[in-house]
């Protein structure tokens, strides 16, 4: 599909159309492997002439590269010469603070995997964080090779609320609620930690701070361009459920950053589902792993003694839940039958506030399986109709939650370094 071609309006500077065309022009190198002169006009309509000053600029910077030669028109001719991003312009670092460690990867400037490695968190802490970040980057450059001063842009995802314009994380995080369960977490999140400024001071590079969802949901994008459209991506954990929505190609933020980080799809399992409400905040896994299976237990004592999860000689997990489920178990499908409701209540107030095509889910229940997900469906269907006769598509995650999180993280750097108004200087 052709770019806009950037108009001439009154009162626009000549230094303004020409960073314009630079973006526009770079944009579409990063998509391709290899690119011609011509196919880059024809692309953003623009003139060739203009396409070639900007191309001569990204070489001489080192951004861009020559590609050798293409193939001659069937007229023959003179073979065209091949442009491409140079990767070895500089790396990109991607972090995500999770549950008693940092897990994290370098990439190149146009996404290529390098290397990834993880950090143990004792103490979540601002200060413990910022240690252990340091200490993960340090290593993975020397693993990989690549000197500090090449590193453009870093990105670091963590649970909570997340001001991605500043970089402060504004959620009060209290040591039963920490992610790495620790006791010492007491008391060093007060709700306005600078956490990117104080990345950024340490390591050398801009720092961009984020939620996961956010990132998960841009890595889904990458991967499925249909996603980028109109799409939203449900994130469930623990007591953690969490939405975000992506917009053409934009990850919807609001002016507070809270979309998404708010408990999206607040559930509630003390409620009936056909009160028509959901709020509260009890754990997904939690309940259906345990409060859920021991009322079905007392209810229904004959589903036990023929359930496979009776004989697992340990308590049942949401994995033995939904494998149980999958093989036909009527104990556990009664339990992934009782999850999908819930899910099926709050999908419908997120359906009626963003209306989104296609909703993933990922998380913990990204590996449901078939039966909970064609279970939801007919719940959303029969919650949600007549008053919406289209239901968007629902998909369970196809992407591991931690790479999906790190690369979309990758995708923030990467937007960060391409977004600024420098590199077209």
């Amino acid at each position: 599909m052709a770019l806009p071609a950037n108009s001439s309006q009154s009162g626009e500077k000549p230094r303004d159309i020409k960073l314009n065309n630079r973006r526009i022009v770079l944009e579409l190198l990063r998509r391709q492997d290899k690119i011609t002169l011509g196919e880059l006009a024809a692309s953003c309509s623009l003139s060739r002439n203009t396409v070639k000053k900007c191309m001569d600029f990204f070489l001489e910077k080192g951004i861009a590269a020559d590609a050798g030669k293409g193939c001659s028109t069937s007229e023959g001719g003179k073979k065209p010469d091949m442009f491409r991003l140079d990767e070895n312009w500089g790396i990109l670092c991607s972090f995500y603070v999770r549950y008693g460690e940092v897990r994290g990867a370098l990439y190149t400037i146009g996404l290529t995997r390098l290397c990834a490695d993880r950090e143990p968190l004792f103490a979540y802490s601002p200060g413990e964080v910022v240690d252990s970040c340091e200490r993960l980057l340090r290593r993975l450059l020397e693993r990989c090779g690549w000197d500090a001063g090449r590193l453009k842009a870093i990105s670091c995802a963590l649970h909570g609320v997340v001001d991605t314009y500043t970089g402060t994380v504004l959620s009060e995080f209290h040591a039963e609620k920490s992610l790495s369960g620790l006791e010492d977490s007491a008391g060093h999140w007060n709700g306005h930690v600078p956490l990117g400024k104080m990345l950024t001071e340490r390591l050398g590079a801009p720092v961009t701070c984020s939620n996961p969802v956010r990132t998960m949901l841009l890595c889904e994008a990458e991967k499925d361009t249909a996603i980028r459209d109109n799409s939203a991506l449900i994130y469930t954990h623990d007591a953690s459920p969490m939405a975000a929505l992506i917009r053409g190609g934009h990850v919807i933020q609001g002016k507070r950053c809270v979309l998404g980080e708010i408990g999206g799809i607040p559930l509630n399992f003390t409620a009936h589902p056909d009160s028509g409400t959901s709020l509260g905040g009890d754990g997904l896994g939690q309940l259906v792993c345990r409060r859920r299976l021991l009322e079905e237990m007392n209810r229904h004592p004959e589903l036990l003694l023929s359930s496979t999860l009776y004989t697992l000689g340990h308590e049942p997990t949401l994995s033995d839940i939904f494998a149980a489920a999958e093989n036909g178990d009527e104990l556990g499908r009664a339990m992934v039958r009782h999850a999908a409701r819930w899910f099926a209540v709050s999908i419908r107030q997120f359906l009626f506030l963003a209306d989104p095509d296609i909703i993933l889910i990922q998380g913990d229940y990204a590996k449901a399986g078939s039966y909970f997900l064609e279970t939801l469906r007919q719940y959303v269907k029969s919650y949600v109709a007549p008053s919406v006769s289209v239901i968007p598509d629902i998909r369970l995650s196809s992407q591991e939650e931690v790479d999906s999180c790190i690369l979309g993280g990758a995708i923030v750097a990467s937007g960060q370094v391409f977004g600024s108004d420098t590199i077209y200087e």
